[in-house]
């Protein structure tokens, strides 16, 4: 429940890169917005949209070949939406140096087939 935490990883690929050579900060956030939505999805036990992406901060830059990983952390649940924190990192694979690269928090909100706000089943 509040604390749990789901993690998602890959290595950033070389379409990832914007024009200095570095994972491009789009890029990073469309994978928040995956890594959230897959655990909204299985929170919610249904279909979730995001609803808000807020404080959204860039630290550290990746490169390409690093693994990267979100740290996705259900924060709060209210009666139709989800709060994550979420942390991302990469991890150079030769050196074993791994950072933070990015931090903000994500809305999800719970919706039915016709898009509509659907209350969330909590079970404690």
């Amino acid at each position: 429940m509040l604390g749990e935490k789901k993690i998602m990883s890959f290595l950033a690929e070389p379409t990832d890169v914007n024009f200095s050579g570095k994972v491009h900060g789009g890029e990073v956030m469309r994978w928040i917005d995956q890594a959230g939505y897959a655990f909204a999805v299985q929170f919610s036990k249904g279909y979730a949209v995001t609803k808000l992406v807020d404080n959204i901060e860039f630290i550290n830059p990746m490169r390409i070949g690093d693994l990267v990983s979100i740290e996705t952390t259900l924060a709060r649940v209210g009666s139709t939406s989800m709060t994550f924190g979420v942390e991302v990192f990469s991890e150079n694979l030769i050196s074993g140096i791994k950072v933070i690269n990015c931090a903000c928090s994500i809305v999800f909100v719970a919706v039915d087939e016709q898009g509509n706000k659907r209350k969330l089943q909590v079970i404690s």
